[in-house]
């Protein structure tokens, strides 16, 4: 599964999956201008699945990522996100061929996992990612559940 099949499905699943966690706001640092802090840092590299890779660059406005299928079954596969630092929060773009641009507001952060959310027709879709070590964990969800995960190993 890549972030493009993940959005090419409009409707979120509904099979059981664990809870998310309790939320709590992100906050924004004092100590430095947003642009400069670079909160998402940690994205940054190249990450891999059997079937995926998605490379993650620092740019002035925060992390762009790109995500291409290297499989056989995957070729053609893309997905561009960008981070951006907007005010007190980071902005989540998912930018996939032929479909319309998609803005997440993050809503939760602790350490090295960021959750973002939008709203949908149908309620509300989230985000979540999480880096422990030398793997990245995308989680896509809603406010109830998180219906599907991929997991990313460090690539070089």
């Amino acid at each position: 599964m890549s972030l493009f099949t993940m959005f090419a499905v409009p409707a979120m699943a509904s099979a059981p999956a664990a809870a998310p966690p309790a939320l709590t706001a992100a906050a924004p640092s004092a100590s430095a201008p947003m642009v400069a802090q670079l909160p998402l840092d940690w994205l940054g590299g190249t990450w891999r699945t059997d079937a995926l890779e998605m490379k993650c660059d620092q740019t002035k406005i925060g992390i762009e990522c790109r995500e291409e299928g290297r499989s056989k079954a995957m070729k053609g596969a893309e997905a561009n996100l960008t981070f951006a630092t907007a005010s007190a929060s980071t902005l989540l773009t998912v930018a996939l061929p032929m479909l319309p641009p998609s803005t997440f507001t993050e809503i939760a952060r602790d350490g090295q996992s960021v959750t973002f959310e939008t709203k949908t027709k149908v309620g509300v879709a989230r985000l979540r990612f999480t880096r422990t070590g030398d793997t990245l964990k995308v989680e896509r969800g809603n406010d109830k559940v998180w219906a599907t995960t991929m997991t990313y190993a460090r690539g070089a």
